[in-house]
């Protein structure tokens, strides 16, 4: 047990520190972990979701108890957190939408990928496969209308068309290679069709870039962000790290979810919130400071919480 958390998590904890060592030393800049980000979510992490997508018997990837656990627990949470911030910390539906999006997402690209594949193997990209799809079809055009329908009202400006906003949204979640190619790896597996060695080799050298790259960005992300504790960063951690994985639990337990794709669920559930959720924050120019400052805490938080959940599985 103690030899699979620290496989899992000390590889994690090691990586990011040695990105945030390289922006303190000053060896790399936090704005080059632009470049890195761009490398795992374009090239890296598509291309691992491909080859998980791929190498998995269509049995495991055909299971619907599996897909409604994560959404329950990826929406839910993001419905949930929507409604505390508009009616309990009376935000505004630009604000609200922002925290929503900080207690919801969870960072499956450069933190839950490498704990997964390490806890799991191949199969654990099969989370990060299927919650990557709710995410993108689902969790971040519903953000994109709320933020602009929820925006101040200017005059001589229009009312957003919402569904042409949607439409737009949906369209350039759907051709962005993190969501096509992990599509096309399951349509190949649920064809049975296998691919020449050649090919799956030169896939897996840009797959096992993901992991790494990942990490080290999410360390230079970090690099120089505020820590501050407020109510509303309180309520992101609770929502975030704890109750989350709570509702995968319940959605394991609803749709009779078991074993492996039951843990799996759960310990998505638990990591930490994406960085992505701050750029999204700076981007709508609202909920900024919280937004980094959960991002910050949530992550530390996570290494310990995703220990606890790997000793208890395992």
């Amino acid at each position: 047990m103690v030899n699979t958390i620290l496989n899992g998590l000390m590889p994690v904890a090691f990586v990011i520190l040695l990105g945030w060592l390289s922006a303190r030393i000053g060896l790399l800049k936090h704005d080059d972990a632009d470049v890195l980000a761009t490398l795992v979510i374009r090239f890296a992490l598509p291309f691992a979701l491909f080859e998980g997508a791929v190498k998995t018997s269509p049995d495991k990837l055909h299971n619907v108890g599996f897909a409604l656990t994560l959404t329950l627990g990826l929406m839910g949470t993001y419905l949930i957190a929507l409604a505390i911030g508009r009616f309990a910390f009376r935000h505004d539906l630009r604000t609200a939408t922002m925290q929503a999006l900080v207690c919801a997402f969870p960072d499956m690209a450069y933190f839950g990928a490498p704990i997964l594949a390490a806890v799991f193997g191949p199969e654990g990209f099969l989370a990060v496969l299927v919650g990557n799809l709710i995410t993108s079809i689902f969790m971040l055009p519903l953000t994109i209308v709320l933020t602009s329908i929820g925006g101040p009202d200017e005059p001589g400006h229009e009312k957003p068309d919402v569904l042409r906003i949607f439409g737009q949204s949906l369209v350039k979640a759907v051709i962005n290679p993190i969501v096509w190619l992990p599509v096309s790896g399951m349509v190949l597996s649920f064809a049975h069709v296998k691919l020449p060695e050649p090919v799956l080799t030169s896939v897996d050298l840009m797959a096992k870039s993901a992991g790494g790259a990942s990490l080290f960005a999410l360390g230079l992300m970090l690099y120089g962000e505020r820590f501050m504790i407020n109510a509303n960063v309180l309520t992101n951690l609770a929502i975030k790290n704890f109750l989350q994985p709570g509702l995968m639990v319940l959605g394991a337990v609803l749709f009779g979810v078991v074993g492996a794709p039951a843990h799996q669920a759960v310990i998505t559930g638990a990591v930490p919130t994406a960085t992505a959720a701050a750029m999204f924050a700076l981007k709508s120019k609202t909920y900024t400071a919280d937004a980094t400052a959960t991002i910050l805490i949530s992550t530390i938080l996570g290494i310990f919480t995703e220990g606890l959940l790997v000793a208890y599985f395992f």
